[in-house]
């Protein structure tokens, strides 16, 4: 274990918070974790457990949950849907945190009233550029358990990026420096719903092939949205081609699950959020907004937006990968 000694805020109990507080808290950090759910606090407290979120995981020692925000803390990330996003900036702004306290965005979304990145949405609100942006590929539950893991630290400032890739890097999680903060964020997003297209050529019957093509078809749009934004369109880092492979090939992704339940003529679990059913909305809006013709995420949305036959989804699906 490190012994950083730093003080850190996690906004978020989720899985995937509680699993960034877990890997902190190892690597040697006093970690808060900001929880809603009085239920919730105690069980961390008193047995080091999220029973809801990441069942069979044992916590670290060095959590301590707690209501609200604790100010005095070194960094601070933000691990909440990106629905969420602006009231918890706004949270953040009205908080009198230390003047070089450092955060890190986890949260992975467009704001829907804007259409903004989460981070022009968090420079606009809390007026500051001391952050970067966490982005897989992860999911929670390995990285609790210490399966070996790269992620992504994306930041305009080289220093920052340091700092935070400083307290998350141990023997079996290695974050990796980015500068292309807008391009980890595009991937972050459409990456979603690369995999419920990928989960709806499963779903079909169709091969590994088709699955190819819609991956590489994804990754054309996300490209091409990164050069309207004024991006690096360059994927080869972890949150670009290690997250869209992770996402795309794994049945452990929700988005790739409900790809393959719409695809055979399943409904949608109401109790799960899926981050690409949303996110495909908004990249349409986007797309409109920008002057992009994105075929496959618009065919995504297309099919997740009306009930139609499995003919027709295949129709969709087929037609879009190879435009």
């Amino acid at each position: 274990m490190k012994n950083l000694q730093n003080k850190v805020l996690v906004i978020g109990a989720g899985a995937w918070g509680s699993a960034v507080s877990s890997l902190l808290g190892e690597n040697g950090c006093e970690v808060f974790l900001s929880v809603n759910d009085a239920d919730l606090a105690v069980e961390i407290n008193q047995n080091n457990r999220n029973s809801k979120y990441l069942p069979n995981v044992v916590l670290s020692k060095n959590i301590k949950a707690v209501k609200g925000f604790v100010n005095d803390v070194d960094f601070v990330f933000i691990v909440v849907p990106s629905s969420a996003a602006r009231e918890v900036f706004t949270k953040i702004a009205q908080t009198k945190f230390k003047e070089n306290t450092v955060f890190v965005i986890c949260s992975k979304g467009i704001e829907a009233a804007s259409l903004k990145l989460l981070s022009d949405v968090f420079e606009e609100v809390v007026s500051s550029k001391n952050y970067a942006v966490l982005s897989g590929p992860n999911f929670a539950a390995e990285v609790a358990n210490g399966v070996p893991s790269v992620t992504t630290v994306a930041s305009a400032s080289k220093e920052v990026a340091a700092q935070v890739i400083a307290i998350l890097d141990n023997e079996n999680f290695k974050a990796q420096y980015s500068e292309n903060v807008r391009g980890s964020e595009v991937c972050g997003v459409v990456k979603n719903i690369i995999a419920i297209a990928c989960g709806m050529t499963d779903g079909l019957g169709f091969g590994v092939n088709t699955k190819a093509a819609a991956v590489l078809k994804g990754v054309k749009e996300i490209q091409e949205i990164c050069k309207a934004l004024g991006a690096s369109a360059d994927v080869a880092s972890a949150a670009g081609f290690g997250d869209i492979f992770l996402t795309c090939s794994s049945a452990k992704s929700r988005n790739n699950s409900l790809g393959k339940i719409i695809a055979q003529g399943g409904k949608r679990d109401t109790n799960t959020t899926y981050e690409g059913a949303v996110a495909a909305g908004l990249i349409s809006e986007l797309a409109k907004k920008l002057k992009l013709r994105l075929d496959l995420c618009e065919a995504v949305n297309k099919i997740l937006s009306n009930n139609l036959s499995q003919d027709q989804i295949k129709k969709e699906i087929i037609a879009a990968i190879l435009k």
